[in-house]
């Protein structure tokens, strides 16, 4: 018998659909770009103009339900992990006042969106 292999969108899939998503809504919306490989030259370079490990993905620049923003962590799925840099900018971004998590997939993403920005 022949197995069917199941489609997993990657994570810029993922993250470029939750994007569209805001620019359909306007919403105000940025990618960090802090994945990637680079060489160790432009790494250096990076982390010196202020790149930092493990910094959230999307950034949603609007003050509501009393945070001064909403910060997304973006995994494809419930395959995917955050990482401890990346679990702990999201400790530290909440204790500043931000409303900061982790959202595994597009469907949650949207959601947590939504809830944030009073979307029904």
């Amino acid at each position: 018998m022949r197995q069917t292999k199941i489609y997993r969108p990657t994570e810029d899939e993922v993250q470029e659909t939750v994007i569209e998503f805001c620019d359909r809504l306007r919403i105000l919306c940025v990618h960090i770009p802090n994945e990637g490989k680079r060489n160790l030259a432009y790494g250096a370079k990076m982390k010196r103009m202020g790149l930092r490990k493990g910094f959230p993905d999307i950034f949603i620049p609007t003050a509501r339900q009393g945070f001064h923003g909403l910060f997304i962590e973006l995994k494809r799925d419930r395959n995917s992990h955050p990482t401890h840099e990346q679990m702990e900018w999201i400790s530290c971004l909440n204790q500043e006042g931000y409303r900061a998590v982790v959202c595994f997939g597009v469907d949650e993403a949207i959601s947590e969106i939504k809830d944030y920005m009073g979307i029904r």
